[in-house]
């Protein structure tokens, strides 16, 4: 915009509404944006390498609480936060609902929050099928990022998994809700039904982003170590190494949750069976590593 303008604070804004917050473009200048995010508890931010890049990051933080699991600090309202030229991924968790407003130098916006669209499409999906699996499936993707930025994984591996994570049981919306509510054990045709559900997310999730990466982790995401998982039956690192982070995240949140069937197990229990499956279910790194984690955040 060159010259002088005076226009209302709502005018020509372009906004995004999602399950995540809301998120309003105030300025988009060729080498500048400013954004007003509204981000609800529980949700994650992310800044990744290539986002700065010979680019100014600054984040306002006008209310709420984040927690920044790169440094094991927790970010105040009135804080100010940086980033430039940084070589790993930064993890912020959304403690509270939180407003703040985003100044960075690398404009991204429309591109960042096409496919975030996309994902919170599919969340909608799957909470008017259930809202325990909405909640589980919004978990897994939150911690499945913290524990990938823990353990040092490339932008790519973290980015994969939060969205990834997010929709991991997207499958399970063409699944009948009697099986899926059922508060007894399953029967074998009940069971079978279940175990289609990588299938069916991989299918929708595909059609719906076109992103084969996305799908293939959801496909992948009930194999196993030892080639006991399905659908395919993989071993070790024929299972990518995304599935393999969220395969140990959901396990311990669907241990960790009250489901229909049977009560939630202790923190202290759920850890006792991860270590149990070590090598033959899980990468025991990524057990370890989320252990080590999950006592950081537990302390917080």
């Amino acid at each position: 915009m060159d010259g002088f303008k005076i226009s209302s604070t709502d005018e020509e804004l372009e906004l995004i509404e999602n399950n995540a917050g809301v998120f309003k473009l105030l300025v988009d200048d060729e080498k500048l944006e400013i954004i007003e995010s509204f981000v609800h508890a529980g949700r994650t931010i992310l800044c990744q390498p290539h986002e700065a890049k010979d680019a100014i990051n600054v984040y306002l933080i006008l209310t709420g609480r984040l927690y920044h699991i790169n440094s094991r600090k927790y970010v105040e309202a009135g804080s100010r936060i940086e980033f430039k030229n940084i070589s790993e991924s930064q993890h912020l968790s959304v403690l509270e609902d939180t407003k703040l407003i985003m100044i960075r130098t690398l404009v991204k916006f429309k591109e960042q929050f096409r496919m975030t669209n996309e994902i919170y499409k599919m969340i909608h999906l799957i909470q008017g099928k259930d809202h325990y699996t909405e909640d589980h499936c919004n978990d897994v993707g939150n911690l499945a990022s913290q524990l990938a930025v823990y353990l040092k994984y490339d932008e790519s591996v973290v980015e994969n998994v939060l969205f990834s994570g997010k929709v991991h049981d997207l499958g399970k919306v063409e699944i009948d809700e009697k099986i899926l509510l059922k508060p007894s054990s399953l029967d074998k045709y009940e069971f079978d039904s279940i175990m289609k559900h990588p299938q069916f997310g991989y299918n929708l999730l595909l059609e719906k982003t076109g992103d084969k990466d996305l799908s293939d982790i959801l496909y992948q995401h009930h194999e196993r170590m030892d080639g006991s998982g399905y659908p395919e039956g993989l071993k070790g690192d024929e299972i990518r190494i995304e599935a393999q982070i969220i395969v140990v995240v959901d396990s311990y949140s669907a241990m960790t949750t009250d489901r229909p069937y049977r009560k939630a197990m202790s923190h202290e229990a759920a850890v006792e069976e991860l270590i149990k499956g070590k090598v033959t279910l899980y990468n025991p790194e990524l057990v370890d590593g989320f252990i080590e984690l999950m006592d950081i955040l537990r302390g917080v």
